[in-house]
């Protein structure tokens, strides 16, 4: 069955979970560097109060979670409820949004409002994810993957390094056959973690 292609305005909730790593303010500013339209939220999810305390500092809202591990999946698993945009953006702690990125990410859920969509990512040593278009671990990261925000239809993340694999491959399983849309454009960068903060 194809998916509805009715336009939509595109509300974007950026979900920022974090272990705790000093590069989450560098991560933030990058998000605070995108334009945020009405009904855009940015949710930071995390453990402490030290994290509250840096998402309150951007004026973003914080999730507790208890702290569920070093990926990050926990946290992006029990943030999801609380998101009220149209669709999903995950961010990595160490990892930047590139200028430019929402832009490219309203464009593409306009030219296809109900799929779920596949950016590109680029690692420090110059070299693009995903290398081709298909779905395969290591080909694709936590933030290029951009999701409606329909709950019936999203997967679970797990429990290891690859669980941003298994949320994709168990979001897509809910979609027909050929569901995802594959993007040539670049949204984030990741990051060395330098201390940089």
């Amino acid at each position: 069955m194809p998916l509805a292609s009715t336009p939509i305005t595109p509300r974007l909730s950026v979900i920022v979970a974090t272990v705790g790593r000093d590069t989450l303010p560098r991560a933030l500013r990058s998000v605070a560097s995108q334009p945020l339209l009405q009904g855009d939220e940015v949710l930071v999810v995390g453990a402490t109060a030290e994290i509250e305390r840096v998402a309150d500092e951007f004026g973003y809202r914080f999730i507790h979670c208890p702290a569920g591990g070093n990926y990050g999946h926990v946290e992006r698993q029990h943030a999801m409820p609380f998101a009220t945009g149209t669709h999903l953006l995950f961010l990595d702690d160490d990892d930047c949004y590139v200028p430019g990125a929402f832009a490219a990410i309203r464009a593409g859920i306009a030219a296809n409002p109900r799929h779920p969509l596949m950016f590109r990512m680029i690692w420090p040593g110059g070299l693009l994810l995903w290398v081709d278009p298909v779905v395969r671990e290591g080909n694709h990261g936590t933030p290029q993957f951009i999701v409606p925000n329909d709950p019936t239809r999203l997967g679970q993340w797990g429990s290891r390094y690859q669980g941003d694999f298994d949320f994709c491959v168990s979001t897509l399983a809910l979609y027909p056959e050929g569901a995802l849309v594959w993007n040539e454009t670049v949204i984030y960068e990741c990051r060395p973690h330098d201390g940089s903060g």
